[in-house]
């Protein structure tokens, strides 16, 4: 039961090591772990600050992404669809998500919104119509369990809290989408070709959204434009990216797995920052969701079983 299956590549690209593809994975958790505490430390809207986030990192790669055109392998035009959804996924994910670390703990948003292989695999099974799994059935449960524990704890200390929980179960589903997006798009599309265009449509989703809602873009302290350079470079160039060429050789549960290192370098990291802890029975909710979002994971990297047909 290997979650590191490697998907179709084009011919161009050479599988790696696996050491060499651990490597880059670690990378991106320890970059991704430092998003929430950026995010919390940036006095900024939720929406400018995603906006940000995501326009600097394609700005900054355009360069070398646009230094050679690309020319699909085929006339399909499915990938460039795929490259849409991911960037309008990732824009919902970022605005979902940054707003629900402005209202609840960070132990509880990044451990919510890391549910994304649950909501993976429970789409796989409608739309591939792929038996869910007793494991699978197991850690929806232990899921529901979680989230209800860690919802009726944020309850008690007002809607405020319990809205931002709701927030980082949405920007989790929109994960989800955008890893599937993603590894659809990752089949044809070189990595430099995807991230311009994938972080470049999320930007201008997130822009266009700030002008709507009237969202302030400029007038930031120096200390804020400093994090949002920090925020496009740490966790977004090096983390996502880090991310994004894995899902060229590994499936995209997989790689929504291996960000669950998250949740616990970013509750450590806000430990140490802000001296932010969790209750103890919010902690033990947190487990069993962490535990439910295990056992998800490894039930999807188990080859698939579709539904017997009824007979005639």
């Amino acid at each position: 039961m290997n979650i590191l299956r490697r998907g179709p590549m084009p011919d161009k690209e050479k599988t790696p090591a696996p050491w060499s593809l651990w490597a880059v994975v670690c990378t991106g958790m320890a970059a991704i772990s430092s998003a929430s505490i950026l995010i919390r430390l940036a006095q900024a809207p939720s929406l400018a600050i995603a906006a940000y986030r995501v326009t600097l990192a394609a700005l900054v790669i355009a360069p070398w992404a646009l230094s050679k055109r690309f020319t699909s392998p085929s006339k399909d035009p499915l990938p460039w669809k795929a490259l849409l959804f991911s960037g309008l996924f990732l824009a919902l994910h970022f605005a979902l998500w940054i707003e629900s670390l402005k209202r609840t703990t960070v132990a509880s948003s990044v451990t919510l919104v890391s549910t994304s292989p649950i909501f993976t695999a429970v789409f796989s099974s409608f739309l591939l119509k792929e038996r869910i799994q007793p494991l699978m059935g197991a850690a929806i449960a232990a899921c529901v369990a979680g989230t209800a524990v860690v919802a009726g704890l944020d309850f008690r200390l007002g809607i405020h809290s319990l809205l931002g929980d709701l927030l980082a179960l949405l920007g989790g589903l929109m994960a989800s989408g955008y890893f599937l997006a993603g590894r659809y798009a990752r089949r044809t599309l070189p990595l430099r070709t995807y991230i311009f265009w994938s972080y470049g449509i999320a930007g201008g989703v997130l822009i266009l959204l700030c002008l709507i809602s009237r969202t302030p873009l400029y007038g930031f302290s120096a200390e804020t434009t400093a994090v949002l350079v920090l925020l496009a470079v740490v966790p977004q160039l090096i983390g996502h990216t880090s991310f994004n060429w894995a899902l060229k050789h590994l499936s995209a549960t997989a790689v929504a797995v291996l960000t669950l290192g998250e949740p616990l370098g970013a509750t450590t990291l806000a430990f140490f920052f802000f001296r932010e802890t969790v209750s103890l029975p919010t902690a033990l909710g947190l487990c069993v969701l962490a535990a439910g979002i295990v056992m998800g994971a490894v039930a999807s990297s188990s080859p698939p079983k579709r539904a017997r047909s009824p007979r005639a």
